[in-house]
């Protein structure tokens, strides 16, 4: 495909367009970093970096439950600091324009007591950002919303929060020690910091401007959540994962976290303001919700499982649908549109909801399965006769439910004039 340029400035850096891979299982060999540049990616968040050693790390397991259009995974194996090192040090000397971004989480003392000593738990995070740096990376991404590493662990067990080792979506529920982190970081190295937030807590807007206010060149949503997998209701012990023993709380992803999505990157931008840089992440998977994304106030949209799913080839027709969008609207940048969503949004008690009625499109319903008197909340249809249905218009709230359920499509909503 001819390349086409959608270029974005955001964080410190010049995106040929808006597209980077997320940190994940397609962003861990120079041979997938070379294919991400090859199929017209901007940029890479390669895949989870720990130091020390990762202390969770077993080979990946995954699930696909349809009944949620959701993919899980259980198990996650990460890199090791000198792993990561390599891969960043080894891709730049093959790649040509591909931006690197090095996702790292520093997992404190590894006997079990992270913050016996505050400034040596913040100073290991400082040397995995000065190698980093050092090795070829053109932005850190400091990884404070992996679920499934210590959270995965306190929910689970349900321990004691404080005595264990702080990473993932637990650090990344406390603004104020990600903003020392992230303040000696930028003391120590020039390029670009970016944070990836958690959702978990419910504070991400908030957690994300205090970190602003601290130096981030931009913050990043996540794209998944911990929850727990199908259970079989007759041996709830049974993993419903392959090649694993036992069931577990397991990270979900995929088109269904869209809409959660939307509304972290949604939250930021409010609380936020137009300027800072960010990042979304979670159900993207068609240039269409990219541009859901950048309504809602992203200026780059990064995607992960839809690649697991489909393969790295998916961007050029995202690349070219979004350029034919903004052709087709007199758009020049992203920005022209960027955040069109903020003032849209209106609270419950400032909508407009009109007067109406559910009405019968037909005169005979083709299927008298009754469905729509069965649900009604206020008994509005009602049987007329062997094979018609009738609405009474005094009874009917308007709410629409029936005309959702129909399976013949024979209901609709009209408006009182």
């Amino acid at each position: 495909m001819e390349e086409i340029i959608i270029p974005v400035r955001a964080g410190g850096l010049n995106f040929k367009n808006p597209f980077y891979i997320a940190s994940g299982p397609a962003s861990k060999s120079v041979r997938q970093l070379k294919r991400i540049e090859e199929t017209g990616w901007a940029a890479a968040s390669i895949k989870l970096s720990v130091d020390p050693a990762p202390y969770i790390n077993n080979k990946p397991r995954y699930g696909y439950f349809r009944e949620y259009n959701a993919l899980a995974f259980t198990a996650e194996k990460r890199l090791t600091m000198e792993e990561g090192l390599r891969l960043i040090s080894g891709a730049k000397k093959e790649l040509t324009d591909l931006l690197l971004f090095a996702n790292i989480t520093y997992a404190g003392d590894p006997s079990g007591s992270p913050e016996n000593d505050e400034d040596t738990f913040i100073n290991g995070w400082v040397n995995m950002a000065r190698q980093f740096e050092s090795c070829g990376s053109d932005a850190i991404e400091l990884n404070m919303c992996c679920p499934n590493m210590s959270y995965n662990v306190e929910v689970t067990s349900g321990e004691d929060k404080n005595g264990q080792i702080k990473t993932g979506a637990s650090l990344g529920q406390q603004p104020q020690t990600i903003a020392k982190i992230l303040t000696e970081i930028k003391k120590a190295v020039r390029i670009p910091v970016f944070i990836k937030l958690t959702p978990e807590g419910g504070q991400i807007a908030e957690t994300a401007a205090v970190l602003f206010e601290a130096g981030a060149d931009a913050v990043s949503g996540t794209a998944n959540r911990l929850g727990i997998p199908p259970i079989n209701i007759d041996n709830p012990s049974q993993s419903p994962y392959g090649l694993q023993m036992e069931t577990s709380m397991s990270c979900f992803c995929g088109p269904w976290l869209k809409p959660l999505a939307l509304r972290d990157t949604y939250e930021i931008r409010r609380r936020c303001g137009p300027r800072p840089a960010i990042m979304a992440t979670g159900g993207i998977a068609t240039w269409k919700d990219a541009v859901e994304m950048f309504m809602a106030g992203a200026n780059l949209a990064g995607i992960c499982t839809a690649v697991i799913m489909n393969g790295f080839d998916i961007v050029r027709p995202m690349i070219k649908g979004l350029k034919n969008w903004m052709d087709s609207r007199g758009y020049k940048s992203i920005d022209d549109f960027r955040g069109s969503l903020i003032p849209e949004v209106k609270s419950a008690g400032e909508l407009t909801v009109e007067d109406g009625y559910a009405e019968v499109t037909k005169s005979g319903c083709a299927q008298n399965c009754g469905l729509c008197h069965r649900i009604c909340i206020s008994f509005a249809p009602q049987y007329d006769g062997p094979d018609t249905i009738k609405i009474d218009r005094d009874l009917c709230t308007g709410c629409g439910i029936c005309a959702i359920r129909c399976p013949q499509k024979n209901i609709k909503m009209v408006k009182i004039s």
